[in-house]
């Protein structure tokens, strides 16, 4: 286990995205703000110690609290897969 559950539960999902894409996730999770959720979501991730790797088949959705208001985004994803360096 690469993070303890206090900060695997507080790390903002931004940081464990590649630099390069991130403007592309920001719309993407603003679509998923929009329509509620978003299922069979690829892309790539980026974990504590720096490993990248696949997350595959991901159901993205929004956190609504019981008084309706809204607390962020959650992921749910059952595969993933290294991501194979070129060289390696």
């Amino acid at each position: 286990m690469e993070r303890d559950w206090a900060a695997f539960t507080s790390t903002p999902s931004r940081l464990t995205a590649e630099p390069m894409i991130r403007e592309d996730r920001d719309r993407f999770l603003q679509l998923v703000a929009q329509q509620g959720y978003v299922d069979q979501y690829t892309g790539i991730r980026v974990s504590a110690t720096g490993r990248r790797f696949y997350i595959r088949n991901t159901t993205v959705w929004n956190l609504i609290d019981a008084e309706g208001i809204y607390r962020g985004q959650a992921a749910a994803f059952a595969a993933y897969d290294d991501v194979v360096e070129k060289g390696s």
